[in-house]
C-alpha cells in the first residue's frame, strides 16, 4: 500500500497544477482593500477543498483522459484567474458582481482604450502566466495504478456530488472564483433576456403622458458626461482654471453643488438615470417608460447623438436609447467630443413642428484621457503649470496623468460651452442639463486613476449637475425653484426631466424632482452603500494611505 507521501510524489505534477490555477487568486485577496480577513480566509480554505476533490476525482482517469480533464479545467479558470489578479496586483480589489457585468458588457472599442496602459513587463507576466500551465499538461503523465470507477463507485460518485456543491451551492460558488464569474455571467444573460421581454411587452401597452403646452420648451438637451469628477472643475473651486468658458456664463448656469451619482460604473448609472426603477421599484424598469419613451410620448422629437458604441447592443441601457427617434452614432471614428457638434446642428435646424429631445452622450474624460481633447487643448503640463495641492511623493507619470485628466476637463468645458452659445441663437424656450454617470479618482491621495466600486470613494460619485435655460424659457417658468445646495442623486433625473418638460403622468413624484418646490431631499445609495458610508470610507481609505500595510507597499511597487 503506498503512502500519502509517495502518491504525492508521482503526481507532484498534478498537485503543483491545481495550486497553480486554483489558488492564486484566493491568496493573493490579502492584498485587496475591499475583503475581510475572514472572507479571505474561508476563500482560501474552500479553494483548498475544491483542490482536495478535483485531485482525488483526477486519480480515476488514464493519462489521456486526465490531460483533456485539465485542459478543461485550465480553460474554464484562465481568463478570470487573469483578470481577477490583474485588478488584485494594479487596483488592489477583488472584483465583485457588479464590475464583473460591466466586463461583460465592455465593447472592443472601449476596450482598446486600455491597450495604452499596458507595459512589456505586464504582457511578459500575462504570457508566462497561461503558457506555463499549458506546458505542464502536456508533461503531465498519470502514474500507472489509478482507481478504477467500477470498484470505488462509490467513492467517485461521493466526489462527483462534492464537486457540483462547489458549482450549485450559492454561499460556496461565490467563494470559487471562477465559479463566481461564470455565475455572475449567467445569471447577467438569463437578466437581459427576460428584460428584453419584457421591455417588448411593455412597449405595446398604454401609457398616457400629459403635456402643458404654456409651460413645455420646444427644445430640451440633454448631455450625459463621462468620468467627470466635479472636484476637477474650476466651477466648483478647483485651483486650477479648468472651466474658463463656463465660468464666464457663471451668472446663466445653475451649479448644484451636492449631487451624487447611484453607482461608480457607466451601465448601473444609465439604467438608473434613463429609467423610473430605483432602489425601492427595481421593477419600474419594464412597467415604466424609459426617459426617451416618455418624451416620444409627450410628442417631442428625439434625438440621441453619442461618441459610445450605441448601436451594436453592447450595453444594457442602449435599448433605452435606441428608442429615440433619431441615432447618430460616431464612436467607430475615435475622435473627441466635438465630432458631436455637426449632427447636433442637423438636429437643431431639422424642420419639426414638434419640440424636440436631443440627448448627446460624450467620452468625456473617459480614461486613456489623452485621447479624449485635441492636441490644441493641450494646456496644463507640469513644465508650465504647477499642479496645485499635488501629493509630494506623485510620480512623474502621475502628474502627467492628472495634467492629461485635467485637459479633458477644460475641452469639455468647451464643448459645453459651445452647446449653449449655439441653442442660444435659436431665439426658442429650450433648456440643457448637463451631468456626468459618475466621477473619477485621479491620484487624489493614493496613486490610483479611475473607478472601481470595489474601492469607492466620493470622488468617483460626486458629480457636476448643471441647468442652463434660455431666458424666455425661465419667464415660461416661474415655478421652478433653484435651490443648488440640494442633496440629489442622478437616479431621480426622469422627475427632474419630466418637470423641467411639463409632463405629467400616473407615478409622477413632484417631490423627487430638483427643480420643484415641493422637493425633498431623500437618503442616497452609491450601490449597495449609503453615501454617507462612502464618505466615511473615504476617509477612512485617506488614514490607511498615511500608514500603509506591508501589503499595500509590497503591490504599490509592484505596480510601479
Amino acid at each position: 500500500m503506498k503512502t500519502l507521501l509517495q502518491i504525492l510524489k508521482e503526481r507532484k505534477l498534478q498537485l503543483f497544477f491545481l495550486l497553480y490555477v486554483l489558488m492564486p487568486v484566493p491568496v493573493l485577496s490579502l492584498l485587496a482593500q475591499n475583503l475581510s480577513l475572514s472572507a479571505v480566509a474561508v476563500g482560501i480554505g474552500l479553494s483548498l477543498l475544491l483542490l482536495c476533490v478535483v485531485f482525488l476525482l483526477a486519480s480515476f482517469m488514464t493519462t489521456r483522459g486526465l490531460k483533456i480533464f485539465y485542459s478543461l479545467l485550465l480553460a474554464v479558470t484562465i481568463i478570470p484567474g487573469t483578470i481577477l489578479i490583474g485588478y488584485l496586483f494594479i487596483g488592489h480589489v477583488l472584483l465583485s458582481g457588479g464590475t464583473i457585468t460591466s466586463i461583460f458588457e465592455t465593447n472592443t472599442d472601449e476596450a482598446s482604450e486600455f491597450i495604452a496602459y499596458l507595459n512589456p513587463w505586464l504582457v511578459t507576466a500575462v504570457t508566462l502566466f497561461v503558457l506555463t500551465p499549458i506546458v505542464m499538461i502536456c508533461r503531465m503523465k498519470q502514474p500507472e495504478r489509478f482507481f478504477r470507477i467500477r470498484r470505488h463507485k462509490y467513492a467517485f460518485f461521493a466526489l462527483v456530488f462534492v464537486a457540483l456543491l462547489f458549482v450549485t451551492v450559492r454561499p460556496v460558488a461565490q467563494r470559487i472564483y471562477f465559479v463566481d464569474f461564470y455565475r455572475v455571467f449567467a445569471h447577467y444573460k438569463i437578466g437581459r433576456f427576460r428584460e428584453e421581454r419584457a421591455l417588448a411587452r411593455r412597449h405595446t401597452l398604454p401609457f398616457e403622458v400629459r403635456t402643458q403646452p404654456d409651460k413645455t420648451p420646444r427644445l430640451v438637451v440633454l448631455v450625459i458626461g463621462e468620468s467627470h469628477a466635479r472636484r476637477h472643475m474650476s466651477l466648483y473651486g478647483y485651483p486650477r482654471d479648468t472651466n474658463p468658458l463656463l465660468s464666464a456664463r457663471r451668472g446663466e448656469l445653475s451649479v448644484y453643488t451636492d449631487v451624487v451619482s447611484p453607482q461608480v460604473h457607466t451601465i448601473p448609472v444609465l439604467r438608473a438615470a434613463l429609467t423610473f426603477a430605483d432602489w425601492d421599484h427595481p421593477e419600474r424598469l419594464t412597467t415604466y417608460p424609459s426617459l426617451i419613451e416618455l418624451f416620444n410620448r409627450a410628442g417631442f422629437e428625439t434625438y440621441v447623438i453619442s461618441n459610445q458604441p450605441l448601436l451594436d447592443g453592447s450595453s444594457s441601457y442602449d435599448a433605452f436609447l435606441k428608442l429615440a427617434d433619431h441615432t447618430v452614432d460616431l464612436s467607430a471614428r475615435k475622435a473627441p467630443d466635438g465630432i458631436l457638434l455637426p449632427p447636433f446642428e442637423q438636429a437643431l435646424t431639422a424642420p419639426s413642428d414638434r419640440p424636440k429631445l436631443i440627448v448627446l452622450h460624450l467620452m468625456g474624460c473617459h480614461i486613456g484621457y489623452k485621447y479624449r481633447y485635441p492636441a490644441d487643448f493641450d494646456f496644463f503640463t507640469r513644465l508650465n503649470d504647477t499642479l496645485p495641492n499635488a501629493q509630494p511623493d506623485l510620480t512623474p507619470e502621475a502628474r502627467t496623468t492628472v495634467d492629461e485628466y485635467d485637459n479633458s476637463v477644460r475641452y469639455n468645458d468647451y464643448l459645453l460651452s459651445t452647446l449653449i452659445a449655439r441653442i442660444e441663437r435659436e431665439h426658442t424656450p429650450a433648456a440643457l442639463i448637463y451631468f456626468s454617470d459618475h466621477g473619477e479618482e485621479v491620484n487624489e491621495f493614493r496613486p490610483f486613476n479611475g473607478h472601481a466600486y470595489e474601492k469607492v470613494t466620493s470622488y468617483m460619485c460626486e458629480v457636476p449637475f448643471l441647468v442652463w435655460l434660455s431666458p424666455d424659457f425661465r419667464r415660461m417658468r416661474p415655478d421652478l425653484r433653484f435651490d443648488l445646495t440640494r442633496p440629489y442623486s442622478t437616479v431621480d433625473l426622469p422627475y427632474t426631466m419630466a418637470n423641467l418638460a411639463a409632463l405629467r403622468f400616473q407615478g409622477y413624484d413632484d417631490t423627487r424632482s430638483l427643480l420643484s418646490p415641493h422637493f425633498r431631499p431623500r437618503p442616497r445609495r452609491v450601490g449597495e452603500l449609503p453615501y454617507e458610508t462612502v464618505l466615511d470610507m473615504t476617509r477612512k481609505a485617506k488614514e490607511r494611505q498615511r500608514a500603509p500595510s506591508f501589503f499595500g507597499s509590497l503591490t504599490r511597487r509592484l505596480a510601479e
